[in-house]
């Protein structure tokens, strides 16, 4: 009994350690900009926390790439989401795949596409959008912004 006790009691630790453990680890994210599609692959554990292994968005349906401040991207709703740790997976007609980062590459989608906007963190949000960007240029019938 006293070893079931002692289990129990252990679970709430347990869990504490692994929402520390969520502070410190960043996204795991793949983006490829292909010449019919932006892909983005979630990695490792992050393949588990958004339930996705893929999302491919048409070329022809980004309307914009930029890169925000969190403040500025709408507040999740359901999904997985521990404010200020982690958020991640669908939420609405939005994906989120993003730990405590402040600085967000926030792609949006016109009508029509499987995701109105993906809120994705990247260790380097600025050379993920310049890259992003580089290759989308080079599809005449699209422009970011």
């Amino acid at each position: 009994m006293s070893s079931m006790l002692l289990a129990l009691a252990a679970i709430p630790i347990v869990m504490a350690a692994a929402l520390l453990a969520l502070m410190k680890v960043p996204t795991n994210l793949q983006l490829t900009v292909t010449e019919t599609a932006l892909v983005v692959e979630p990695q490792g554990l992050d393949r588990w926390w958004t339930r996705r292994a893929r999302i491919e968005v048409p070329v022809s349906a980004i309307a914009a790439i930029r890169i925000a401040p969190r403040s500025e991207a709408l507040p999740p709703r359901g999904g997985l989401h521990v404010n200020g740790i982690i958020t991640a997976g669908a939420q609405g007609d939005t994906f989120w795949d993003v730990r405590r980062g402040d600085q967000l590459l926030i792609i949006t989608c016109l009508p029509g596409a499987e995701f109105a906007t993906l809120v994705l963190q990247f260790a380097n949000p600025f050379s993920t959008l310049a890259r992003t960007r580089t290759v989308l240029s080079r599809h005449p019938e699209r422009a970011t912004h």
